[in-house]
């Protein structure tokens, strides 16, 4: 088993196939437990269901739910974006979960990135955040050193002995959505085998028999992708804009582009110089349409448009974007990120759409660029990431490097794990939310050939035309800040003068993105680690966490040294809730985990 949920009782599972319509309508009447629909699988030649197939059977489903029902919708990414539609006016839409696919499908014409995942949704009847049980995922371990995936350092101590809180992708299983798909029913079985519930009804709709014929539907979206004019003409030069983001689109001529990418504001209230992000939800999709519509318009004929977002807003800009471009592929980005809901939000969408059918995409067809970015991580290849579960130490990385060991490559494809946001200050410029180059430099090589153009309408301290620059494309980045503007052109005039942008370099930061205080550098008296472990003596002898006030009174350290060198109390208990773990693999297995200690501590 590569999961454990705590205090959970397995739900009983009872299956129903779409055949058996009687005891299906019997089984939803008034239920109020968990019901899992696996939907319909699209026609032989379509990439999904027509989109009143997936209404129909909703609206009779969830019109029977309970008030404190749950409901679980699996099925193929374009069908869950118009399930999560359909739903979202009874229901409350809580989790998109990535699942691997066992064996990713391919296109025969390279027109998209083979297909490695499909989806899980997950909406409530109930109001307010998402009851589950506290699951947590098996360590992953290298092939080749034997040692965690991850290197967790000097914060072992932190960290449960059995593994990392469950995520909202889905890597260390994998079935395919056609097949038996057991181990995904098993898991939801546990997440949510709690008091509330008891049974998790499977309801298989998979291989219900339907018409393999494009509907009406299916045919005004292939023709609303050819709405642009098609003649085609050449932006100016490579250049940054300082101003808003869909004025200045609206002066770039038709088809000039040829890969436009969109990392906007997320309307979640984060703290960006020179501009708002607490638009009404309303106000925020319209003035997104708006530049979307845009970047369809200056996109050339066959390239990609790509939108990073969070799941629930990538749905949206979805349903928009299908009217006037063509779905190309999903992208499920599987990065870092901290608990909510006691299930890490790992799960980022890049959205791909292209202008009319894609031309064969050059990451997958041209032979391979030369990939020697200065300062850059010498493992890191945009068009052959890194095997899944190789870890990155460099005693492991440089083994494998002189033995010329391929076996740590994996696959191109539309699930990305080998890239990570940024953690360390020492890579950061002054800007809350900066992504990885690693992440542009995979998008641009996949996207584009040398010298072609690329467009990021929210450049912010450019990270996208930076990479760009370094892998001699042409770029047109837009900004409204002055401030991040600046410090974009500071960023590719070091490039001119032989610079890595992106090195390590002390800075002085004055912008966060969280709420948590950045902590002042410091000499520490006592190492962060004894008084984390002080900590958690102290909460073994009360039976509990303790608080300020009782560390005063038990612990052995002044109470000074917690308050200068922690930013939380929560971070002062991260020890006391574990009971820590180590990074070499217990031959061949993990341990099990000290339940009576996490239920102990929360």
């Amino acid at each position: 088993m590569t999961h454990i949920s705590e205090d959970s009782n397995r739900l009983e599972i009872k299956y129903i196939l779409a055949k058996e319509k009687e005891a299906i309508q019997k089984a939803l009447i008034n239920f109020n437990d968990v019901c899992l629909l696996m939907l319909p699988l699209k026609s032989k030649g379509l990439r999904s269901n027509s989109v009143k197939v997936v209404d129909c059977l909703l609206d009779n489903i969830s019109e029977n739910l309970g008030p404190e029902a749950t409901l679980i919708t699996i099925g193929e990414t374009i069908d869950l974006v118009h399930a999560h539609t359909r739903l979202s006016t009874s229901m409350q839409y809580q989790l998109w979960v990535s699942l691997k696919r066992t064996i990713p499908k391919t296109f025969e014409d390279n027109s998209a990135l083979p297909e490695h995942h499909f989806g899980a949704l997950v909406h409530t009847k109930y109001i307010g955040s998402l009851n589950h049980t506290k699951t947590r995922i098996a360590y992953t371990y290298c092939p080749n050193c034997q040692k965690t995936t991850k290197d967790y350092g000097g914060k072992k101590h932190t960290y449960n002995s059995y593994g990392t809180l469950i995520s909202d992708v889905w890597r260390d299983l994998s079935a395919n959505l056609e097949g038996d798909l057991s181990n995904i029913v098993e898991r939801f079985a546990d997440l949510f085998g709690i008091e509330t519930y008891s049974q998790l009804l499977v309801l298989d709709y998979r291989y219900e028999e339907k018409s393999a014929a494009v509907t009406e539907e299916q045919e005004n979206y292939i023709v609303q992708t050819s709405l642009f004019s098609i003649t085609e003409e050449k932006a100016n030069q490579s250049r940054l804009i300082l101003g808003d983001s869909l004025e200045e689109l609206r002066k770039l001529p038709d088809n000039s582009i040829d890969f436009a990418f969109a990392d906007p504001p997320y309307n979640l209230k984060k703290k960006y110089n020179g501009y708002s992000d607490d638009l009404s939800i309303t106000e925020y999709f319209e003035w997104c349409d708006d530049w979307i519509k845009e970047l369809a318009r200056v996109l050339r004929p066959g390239r990609t448009c790509a939108i990073l977002n969070i799941p629930l807003w990538d749905i949206r800009h979805f349903l928009h974007m299908e009217k006037i471009l063509q779905f190309q592929n999903w992208i499920a980005w599987d990065a870092l990120s901290f608990p909510v809901r006691l299930i890490m939000p790992a799960h980022y969408g890049i959205i791909c759409f292209t202008k009319g059918a894609s031309r064969p995409l050059p990451g997958l067809v041209e032979d391979a660029e030369e990939f020697d970015i200065q300062n850059s991580s010498k493992y890191f290849k945009p068009l052959e990431p890194l095997g899944e579960w190789y870890c990155l130490r460099s005693r492991c990385v440089k083994e494998r490097q002189l033995r010329e060991d391929t076996n740590d490559r994996g696959p191109l494809t539309d699930l990305w794990w080998d890239i990570h946001r940024l953690k360390h200050n020492s890579r950061r410029v002054d800007h809350p939310c900066q992504l990885p180059p690693q992440l542009m430099y995979r998008l641009i090589s996949i996207f584009t050939k040398p010298e072609e153009i690329v467009l990021d309408c929210f450049n912010g301290a450019g990270t996208t035309t930076l990479a760009a620059h370094q892998l001699n494309r042409e770029y047109v980045g837009i900004e409204l800040s002055e401030k991040y503007h600046k410090i974009a052109e500071s960023r590719h005039r070091e490039i001119l003068d032989g610079l890595d942008p992106f090195r390590k370099a002390k800075r002085k930061l004055t912008e966060k993105n969280s709420p948590v205080e950045r902590m002042s550098e410091q000499t520490y008296e006592v190492p962060k680690k004894t008084l984390q472990l002080e900590v958690r003596r102290v909460a073994k002898m009360l039976g509990k966490l303790p608080d300020r006030d009782e560390m005063i009174e038990h612990g052995e350290y002044p109470i000074k040294y917690y308050d200068e060198y922690f930013a939380s109390w929560g971070e002062v208990c991260a020890a006391a809730r574990h009971d820590g773990m180590s990074e070499e693999k217990h031959n061949g297995k993990n341990p099990e985990p000290m339940v009576k200690q996490m239920s102990l501590f929360g």
